[in-house]
């Protein structure tokens, strides 16, 4: 894997730590990024991984081919030259075979958004340290946002849109999107006729769902059958129907030969993950009861199916684990053997109903598909261990990393007890070393959302979440014993 503008290899390491037996490359001309990478490299101890201090100018042929190649963050924020020494190394540098992603702010979202960036920009100016310009973007949209007089017009309503956006995102966010000297959205149909100009031709998007039209009315998904006389004209419909603002595309060699229809058997050496939860409880397995399943993030599914119902069910409970279609059909099958004992199906029909609904669940973001299982436990032993990265990340104060690939936001007391967990301590262990680090003011103990001190006071108060506390970071996959 090749990743173009790599920092300090935040995505990069986790998939070399994981995956001893692939080579990863990095480029990047943030020599203070690159140091914080190299360290944490040196210290880890891997041998399959290079971060380069390079200009993507200066990647050629002989650099290699890589399966992969990533380009995320830089396509719009870089001169139309670097843009197309992108493209290019994503052709020439590409295996046959390979893939190749690359995100970019898109039209007609933008053209608004664009609005909000040149008032940034004119204001900030005057500035030059670069807090200060962040500081005085939020102050700007702020004030924008609560003295347009009148009732709420929709460049009211624009900016108060933006300005909880910006209350949301980090300062780095705010100057890589509004402040960077260079940004240049595009319309997808002209990203995809440039990536072929360099022998590219459009593969899919990293958010499948979103290549959908099933989330339109029917009338409005029948005219945009009508009127889309190819995949990329249907997509770019789509953006315009939804104002869209960014894409993550992925790209392949022009030569190649697609398949675009997916059917059950596509799931064949692929893994299947959902944490999909009921909404009635205790759930309906009988035929012809439609049971809705939502996920964390809104996703939803209803299904009258029986073995689906039961398949969704086999996966919430397994949940972070993933598991082939073989291997949960035949649980499915085994739990409504208990539920319902009268039910009965040509097995090679329901393999392929199953994954007919699996796919549709993969397709509304309800199911996850994976290559392979990343060692995690979410069973907690007399000895938790947290992944050695983890752990490193918490000691060094980095974006934390779990063993799915998520980066994963943890409060104070739970980043100390990941540093913690290194397979050495039992609970009492574990608790003895979060009371020596909240008396030292690591963390702050709170008790019914009042803060608590002195060595008994804590002592008593994580006595009593220890057990859930640890459990929470195995349910996000951090520990692997």
């Amino acid at each position: 894997m090749l990743e173009l503008g790599c920092a300090g290899g935040g995505n990069l390491i986790p998939m070399a730590y994981r995956f001893p037996e692939s080579t990863f490359v990095g480029i990047d001309l943030s020599i203070r990024e690159l140091k914080i990478g190299r360290k944490m490299i040196r210290d880890l101890g891997l041998e399959n991984i290079r971060l380069r201090h390079m200009n993507v100018k200066d990647v050629h042929d002989s650099f290699g081919r890589f399966d992969y190649i990533i380009a995320h963050g830089i396509y719009s924020w870089v001169p139309d030259r670097v843009q197309d020494r992108i493209l290019a190394i994503c052709n020439r540098n590409l295996a046959s075979n390979g893939m190749a992603y690359v995100s970019y702010n898109t039209y007609p979202g933008w053209h608004m958004r664009g609005m909000i960036r040149h008032m940034m920009l004119y204001h900030t100016n005057q500035f030059r340290d670069v807090k200060e310009k962040i500081r005085e973007a939020r102050a700007l949209i702020d004030f924008l946002a609560n003295s347009i007089p009148g009732e709420k017009d929709h460049f009211a309503l624009l900016l108060e849109n933006e300005l909880e956006l910006i209350k949301r995102s980090e300062d780095s966010y705010i100057f890589h999107e509004h402040l960077e000297e260079k940004n240049s959205p595009v319309y997808f149909h002209q990203f995809v006729d440039r990536a072929h100009q360099h022998g590219l031709q459009y593969l899919a998007e990293a958010e499948f769902s979103s290549m959908l039209t099933s989330g339109f009315p029917k009338e409005v998904d029948e005219v945009l059958q009508g009127i889309s006389k190819n995949l990329v004209a249907a997509e770019q419909y789509m953006d315009f129907l939804r104002n869209r603002l960014f894409r993550q595309t992925l790209l392949c060699h022009g030569e190649l030969s697609l398949k675009r229809t997916l059917l059950a058997k596509n799931l064949e050496g692929l893994l299947i993950a959902s944490r999909a939860t009921p909404e009635s409880d205790p759930l309906d397995f009988a035929p012809g009861v439609k049971q809705t399943f939502r996920t964390e993030t809104g996703a939803w599914t209803k299904s009258d199916f029986s073995l689906t119902k039961a398949a969704l069910a086999v996966l919430r409970d397994a949940w972070p684990k993933a598991m082939t279609l073989d291997t949960l059909l035949k649980a499915a099958e085994q739990l409504l053997q208990e539920k319902l004992p009268a039910f009965n199906m040509d097995p090679v029909e329901c393999k392929e109903s199953l994954g007919e609904d699996i796919l549709h669940c993969f397709a509304g973001n309800v199911a996850e598909l994976h290559t392979c299982q990343v060692d995690f436990v979410t069973a907690v032993s007399e000895k938790p261990m947290a992944s050695p990265l983890a752990v490193y990340q918490a000691d060094h104060d980095l974006p934390i990393v779990n063993q799915r690939h998520e980066s994963i936001e943890v409060d104070p007391l739970s980043r100390e007890l990941l540093k913690a967990m290194n397979g050495m301590r039992d609970t009492k262990a574990l608790l003895s070393y979060l009371t020596r680090q909240g008396v030292a003011g690591a963390f702050t103990v709170k008790r019914n959302g009042i803060p608590v001190s002195g060595e008994k006071n804590i002592l008593h108060t994580l006595e009593a979440s220890i057990r859930g506390l640890v459990q929470n970071l195995a349910n996000l996959s951090f520990l692997i014993r």
